[in-house]
């Protein structure tokens, strides 16, 4: 439970306020009763066997060190039945990503001051016996005092270099473009991975775009965008000396703090940096006129990449399989939970041959209507007419700036939930109406359809291609649904949004442009679809009007905004969405023309909400909420439109993907164990949770239907 204003911990620490909350703690402001100063105090609640050794691990590695860029440990204790405690200096200011949400992307000179002053830091960490690894550097862990001091922060990845020591549970994560590729999975890490983690920072802090995924870059042909595409008023010796620290080759990169800082401040003792794409190997003749070409030329430009032959493409091929074979069983051997994120965010479980759960039931058979896309006509009965044409109106870019980058997906952590029961009947308080949820069947997913009960299972959708990320239309009548799909994932390849008629099983798509269109939402006043689309480049929300078959584009499509999730208000007057602003997920609120943009919730901390849900009786927001490393179970947040309060839901973890029954007095979810990911409902404040399948498929996007 979260500590309020007043509360005195350990009969010396007078909480202040809170400075941040999700699902593991929280963090607080503190006055030290015994010394009359301000501390700050960091809570872990999620108190398993890992996360407690590696809370431990923290308190000790930190309370032993001593450098003007570092923050202090004054005290670590632990409180039965409640938690442990870290305590340490508090320091007054701004981190570097708040500093950007105030002023936006930092100078080229703030970026030399605060990475060199960083630079000190881990030179000093990686100086000690045994060396001390952050593996957690990004805009959010580097911290601007009021007077100017910058410190690294947060050491909850923190690992002491043992040789041969194999990464604990707990502190094996990664923060998506941030870490570099040694850090996912087992691979070992050392000194150079803070080196990559500490240039993605000052990319980002220069650009206000986190660069491309490190793993993605590794194994699947992604190329890093220079700094200057971005920025083009930074220098260039500036981009490339930060470049050359986000080489995915540890060996490629600066191969210590105190060469990085060099490099960044210029010294005489630096070597001249080269892009990443002209370095050559250093044992070839070529090497030596390289290097002697690049002395009399200190801003060179890119040498053509050299032609792959067809046993190179082969020894790359065998890399990158072998890369993906270590990666996946170093997680799954080392902790289930890093088993789900890897299988989560690059390849999502896929099921056998079963139904979604252990029974036989009755389909409803549906047949496709495949119409010309190019033509942007519409031949569905419950459409508007065919012959009608679509039209795509443009809005003004918002006023609103974003900070984004590729989000990652939604993680849901292997945490067995409590007091779970077999399919129905469920309780004797029995939920009412259907569910509809996907699951994935032949290794492609498919729509089914449930009693609240657990009882009547269909399968409403038969795609060649899969149907998944689907919406109710407000009547219940209607679904509308993406495909293809063949997995669980944030965003689509290729794919369009298709309405079907659950009594007919007749289908048919929605009016298409180029572009992969996905996570639909079916307007309450059942007039319009707000959906996701890359259509323009990268994900932005988009409305198309069922009676006016008119297009409009909401956000803003540019390098540095990311809008997906869709969410309308009951009156269909407002939409909710998430936003990632500098590498953490945030609820934004719009109107549903897409003015008035803005950050709804502001739940402060290291922490990302996302997976909105607007109750029917419109008064509350249900959204889940994990670390910033997505490496925590999503916890189940609940916003109160009328006291602004936010308060966490006691639902057994993780939670993800909420919906409510049309009377708002229940959702339903999705969840994972050791075993399954499966669909459970709770009736609320704090109902017990009951399970609704029960198969070894994924079974995901549950949505109650409406009016039933």
């Amino acid at each position: 439970m979260s500590l309020g204003q007043g509360n005195l911990l350990y009969n010396r620490y007078r909480v202040v306020e809170i400075l941040g909350r999700g699902g593991m703690g929280a963090v607080y402001r503190a006055t030290d009763e015994s010394l009359g100063v301000d501390v700050a105090v960091k809570e872990n609640l999620f108190t398993t066997d890992d996360y407690a050794r590696q809370f431990r691990m923290e308190a000790v590695i930190l309370a032993g060190i001593r450098h003007p860029n570092l923050p202090r440990v004054t005290d670590h204790f632990v409180i039965d039945d409640m938690g442990q405690y870290l305590v340490m200096d508090y320091i007054e200011g701004d981190d570097l990503r708040q500093l950007m949400e105030k002023e936006g992307p930092i100078s080229e000179d703030e970026a030399i001051r605060i990475g060199s002053a960083a630079c000190d830091a881990l030179a000093y960490l990686h100086s000690r016996k045994p060396p001390i690894l952050h593996r957690d550097i990004k805009l959010g862990n580097i911290k601007i005092s009021t007077g100017g001091q910058v410190y690294l922060v947060d050491f909850g990845l923190a690992k002491m270099g043992w040789e041969h020591e194999e990464t604990m549970t707990g502190a094996r994560a990664m923060t998506p473009g941030y870490s570099p590729p040694e850090q996912y999975g087992s691979a070992r890490t050392d000194a150079r991975s803070d080196i990559y983690s500490l240039g993605a920072t000052l990319y980002a802090a220069l650009t206000g775009v986190i660069p491309e995924d490190s793993l993605m870059r590794a194994v699947d042909g992604v190329t890093l965008t220079p700094l200057r595409d971005h920025r083009p008023e930074v220098s260039e010796r500036l981009a490339i000396v930060i470049e050359k620290a986000l080489e995915t080759a540890a060996g490629n990169r600066y191969q210590s703090a105190d060469a990085f800082k060099n490099a960044l401040i210029g010294s005489p003792d630096a070597a001249i940096p080269v892009r990443p794409e002209t370095v050559i190997n250093n044992n070839t003749p070529e090497s030596e006129q390289a290097r002697k070409k690049q002395k009399s030329r200190p801003n060179p430009k890119p040498n053509p990449k050299p032609k792959r032959s067809l046993a190179s493409a082969f020894w790359r091929l065998l890399m990158f399989f072998l890369l993906v074979l270590v990666i996946a069983s170093g997680v799954a051997y080392f902790n289930p939970a890093g088993q789900k994120l890897f299988q989560d965010v690059f390849f999502p479980k896929v099921g056998a041959t079963a139904s979604p759960v252990s029974a036989v039931a009755p389909v409803i058979t549906s047949t496709k209507t495949s119409l010309p896309n190019p033509t942007n006509t519409v031949t569905k009965t419950s459409l508007p007419s065919p012959s009608a044409t679509i039209t795509e109106t443009r809005l003004p870019d918002p006023s609103a700036t974003v900070v984004a980058a590729d989000l990652p997906t939604a993680v849901e952590q292997v945490t067995q939930p409590a007091e779970s029961t077999s399919v129905g009947p469920i309780s004797q308080n029995t939920a009412q109406g259907q569910i509809a949820f996907a699951s994935i069947v032949d290794n492609i997913a498919q729509i089914f359809m449930i009693n609240a009960d657990g009882s009547d299972l269909r399968q409403l959708t038969h795609e060649d291609k899969g149907a998944c990320s689907f919406d109710w239309s407000p009547d219940g009548k209607q679904i509308v649904y993406t495909s293809p799909c063949s997995e669980k994932t944030i965003q689509y390849t290729n794919s369009s949004l298709y309405v079907l008629n659950i009594e007919s099983g007749e289908s048919s798509p929605l009016p298409y442009t180029p572009g992969s269109d996905f996570e639909p939402a079916w307007s309450p006043n059942g007039e319009e679809i707000a959906f996701t689309s890359t259509r323009d480049g990268n994900m932005q929300i988009y409305v198309f009007n069922l009676n006016k078959l008119d297009l409009k584009r909401l956000t803003q499509p540019d390098n540095k905004s990311q809008a997906h999730y869709p969410t309308w208000s009951p009156d269909s007057s407002q939409i909710v969405y998430t936003v990632m602003r500098t590498g953490l997920l945030r609820i934004w609120s719009m109107a549903a023309d897409g003015s008035d943009q803005h950050q709804l919730l502001r739940t402060g901390g290291s922490f990302s909400d996302y997976l909105p849900a607007w109750s029917p009786d419109g008064s509350t927001l249900l959204f889940s909420q994990t670390n910033d490393k997505f490496s925590a179970p999503s916890a189940l947040e609940s916003y109160n439109f009328k006291t602004e309060q936010i308060v966490a839901l006691p639902i057994p973890l993780p939670v993800v993907d909420a919906s409510f029954s049309p009377d708002s007095q229940w959702i339903t979810y999705e969840t994972s164990d050791a075993v399954n990911q499966d669909i459970y409902i709770c009736q609320l404040p704090k109902g017990s949770p009951q399970r609704l399948t029960t198969s070894n498929q994924v079974d995901f996007d549950p949505a109650w239907r409406p009016g039933k």
